[in-house]
This record gives C-alpha cells, structure tokens and sequence, in this order.
C-alpha cells in the first residue's frame, strides 16, 4: 500500500515552507497566500488557470485553502507565477515533459 504524505505550502516573505497537513480532510486550511501573489502580478484568476492547465473553479478553490494541488499542477503553478524557488524545489519530482 502507498503512503502519500499531505503536505501544505506556505508562501511567507518569499520563501516555500513545506508543513505536514493533518490527517482530517475536512479541517479547513489557512489559505495561502496565492491570490495576493497572482493579483500583485496584475493576473487574472482564468489566466493563470489557462497558462497553469488547472481548472480555474479548483485552482479559486485552491486560493481559499479549501483544494490541494498536485505536485505537477504545483510546479506548473509556481513557474507561471514565477516562483522560481518552488519550481527548483518541485523539479525533481516532475516528470519530463520530454517523455510523452
């Protein structure tokens, strides 16, 4: 049996920190602090969805701490808002595009 370890990012002064969620799937999250991130970039909610290939209701839903993310929509995220940290952090765990 696989073990997925849930993880929950926190985006504080620019810098991914990685905590360990709990085990309950109905405790509602601290959202992070993506939208104010995407705003300050001057995006829109559906283009961001568009660029990242995440539906744009999950990805609302996402800003509000109510969905997770994949790892790969995680990275796809992070590279369309230019967090480059969190892309180099995530790199290893994407697979190449290269392949498919």
């Amino acid at each position: 049996m696989k073990s997925h370890l849930r993880v929950w990012l926190t985006l504080s002064h620019h810098t991914p920190t990685v905590q360990r969620m709990q085990k309950s799937s109905t405790a509602r999250l601290n959202p992070p602090p993506l939208r104010a991130l995407r705003t300050k970039k001057g995006l829109s909610l559906r283009s961001v969805a568009q660029r990242s290939g995440i539906d744009p209701g999950h990805l609302s839903k996402v800003e509000r701490g109510e969905k997770q993310l994949s790892v790969e929509s995680l990275h796809r995220l992070a590279v369309v808002l230019d967090i480059r940290d969190l892309a180099a952090v995530l790199d290893p765990y994407v697979p190449d595009q290269e392949s498919s």
